[in-house]
């Protein structure tokens, strides 16, 4: 942690706080370009495929957005953990513009895990702060046990062939206890979706163990 601390002191001296999208000063995001991108929002939905284990993708925004882009990046890279209260706003929004809560019962809400390699590294994992502020705001039980990454894999977002991605993260997770997950509905939550190949297999472990319906959201779309 006391790494985690010397970047972010370093970070802070050679990049003052400011809006990743206007500039203005002392946030990271400010109201008036939060509002811009909530109101762009997309809720892009697919519905259940062939040998798909997902139920449900939703994403709130598209990755194409350049502020987008740039706050995910920070929130991750740059270890700017308070935006996880903005990205996880705009994952409510949506939620609540499809009535979520109303349309499922029996959830529990799964943050994607991180190898332990990369979450000392890094010092948290960004899914599982937007994971906790859904909990908190919607009053779900959520789980960051259950699932477990047991395979140390590259980053997907350099692995450029969809096929090449899914060797990378394949039998990457196990579960802990199936019993904690047994018919119930999860709400599996990334901060990025791009081949769904993490996501997918993240759900096939959640599924073979018990788990019902699995709906997968993120903040952007690939």
């Amino acid at each position: 942690m006391w790494l985690i601390r010397i970047k972010k002191f370093f970070l802070d001296l050679f990049f003052p706080k400011k809006c990743l999208g206007c500039g203005y000063p002392d946030t990271y995001l400010c109201r008036d370009c939060f509002s811009r991108l909530a109101a762009e929002q997309i809720i892009p939905i697919i519905e259940r495929q062939k040998n798909v284990y997902l139920d449900r993708i939703i994403s709130a925004t598209n990755y194409a957005n350049p502020l987008i882009q740039n706050l995910i990046k920070s929130f991750k890279y740059h270890y700017v953990q308070e935006l996880a209260g903005p990205l996880s706003q705009l994952l409510i929004k949506t939620l609540e513009n499809i009535s979520f809560i109303s349309g499922i019962s029996n959830i529990i809400i799964i943050p994607v895990p991180l190898h332990k390699f990369r979450l000392r590294n890094r010092g948290f994992n960004q899914a599982e702060l937007l994971a906790r502020e859904l909990a908190d705001y919607f009053k779900l039980p959520i789980k960051t046990d259950v699932l477990q990454r047991i395979k140390p894999t590259e980053i997907q977002a350099e692995i450029k062939n969809d096929e090449a991605r899914k060797n990378n993260v394949k039998d990457a997770f196990k579960i802990e206890n199936s019993e904690e997950i047994k018919d119930k509905n999860i709400l599996l939550i990334d901060d990025v979706i791009t081949s769904a190949a993490t996501l997918s297999e993240a759900a096939k472990v959640l599924k073979l163990n018990g788990a019902k319906e699995i709906w997968a959201i993120t903040v952007a779309k690939g």
